[in-house]
């Protein structure tokens, strides 16, 4: 038999909406769980959907602080006279120091 997509390649290209689909999903961990392997997203129930969505959404909060802090990092070094090769950190340290 030829070459067979995959199921996540075929869900991939079901719909346009669905071309992002990561392989496998994660959950969230509380303290004390066993720490789970990430399950392939095409034997994930709908619980562990939603679950997997908790968790990508904690991410994505995380990496927006992230970068919403190096905006305001870098402002701050260009409100202070900044040039591209200057740090950025010791500007933000010497205004803490004021």
């Amino acid at each position: 038999m030829p070459d067979q997509p995959d199921d996540i390649t075929r869900l991939r290209k079901a719909s346009y909406a669905l071309e992002d689909l990561p392989e496998t999903i994660v959950f969230p961990q509380r303290a004390g769980d066993e720490p789970r392997e990430p399950l392939p997203v095409v034997d994930a129930t709908v619980d562990e959907i939603a679950f997997a969505i908790v968790e990508a959404e904690r991410e994505s909060t995380a990496a927006y602080r992230r970068a919403d802090a190096l905006k305001r990092l870098y402002k701050l070094a260009r409100e202070a006279g900044c040039i591209g090769a200057d740090r950025a950190a010791a500007v933000a340290m010497t205004k803490e120091g004021q």
